[in-house]
């Protein structure tokens, strides 16, 4: 049997978000997220609602489970989240500016960024949007043409795990917001005992994506 929960949701935040952190992998994100993500997850009415949906005690697999990541290593579990919410960063060269120095190509722990004889080139459907190259290139040749959130939704442990699905793109923290928002909406809506949301976003499968932007859209 669960534990008791302390609440109708959890949300983990590794620590490179803290606001101290020393974690050399971690993204910078901008002061007060963790707070406005919590703040959405109670205006959505989700506190409420499960409270009444439940009878008996409020127990630990009960709870919506939010993961926030600095990095794509991803230490506060995203994956296994209800919603995992991963820091990115698409790398965008700039070939002018570049001294070909190879630093890219050397601190990219994922092996997406080759020498060649122009110079760097990325291969993005390797990259894993860590930001690391940005960071390390002393001529600023690299920047993020896409700067925020990765998001993945419906991860579960349990005796039927399943990793999230990711949605496509990288995301400002308004759309990551408006996202989980809409997540809670269609799961209440959805609910029925003994529904977890990762099984919720197995059966609606790409209706999904359809039904956040309509939410969306409003």
């Amino acid at each position: 049997m669960s534990a008791p929960a302390v609440s109708p949701y959890e949300i983990t935040v590794c620590r490179g978000m803290q606001a101290e952190t020393n974690c050399r992998f971690a993204m910078k994100t901008a002061a007060g997220f963790g707070e406005r993500l919590e703040q959405a997850v109670q205006q959505s009415g989700w506190p409420a609602f499960l409270r009444n949906a439940i009878t008996g005690p409020l127990l630990h697999h009960h709870a919506f489970r939010i993961a926030l990541a600095a990095c794509p290593n991803g230490c506060s579990r995203p994956h296994v989240a209800d919603i995992g919410i991963i820091r990115a960063c698409t790398p965008l060269l700039d070939s002018e500016a570049c001294s070909c120095c190879g630093i890219c190509y050397k601190v990219c722990p994922d092996r997406a960024i080759t020498m060649e004889r122009q110079g760097p080139v990325i291969d993005h459907a390797k990259c894993m949007q860590c930001g690391m190259c940005v960071a390390k290139c002393s001529e600023r040749a690299l920047s993020c043409h896409e700067d925020g959130y990765r998001i993945v939704l419906g991860g579960k442990l349990g005796r039927h795990p399943r990793l999230a699905t990711e949605i496509g793109g990288v995301h400002g923290e308004q759309h990551v917001l408006a996202v989980v928002t809409g997540c809670l909406e269609i799961y209440m809506r959805e609910y029925r005992k003994g529904l977890r949301f990762g099984v919720l976003v197995e059966e609606l499968g790409e209706r999904l994506d359809e039904e956040l932007a309509v939410l969306m859209g409003k």
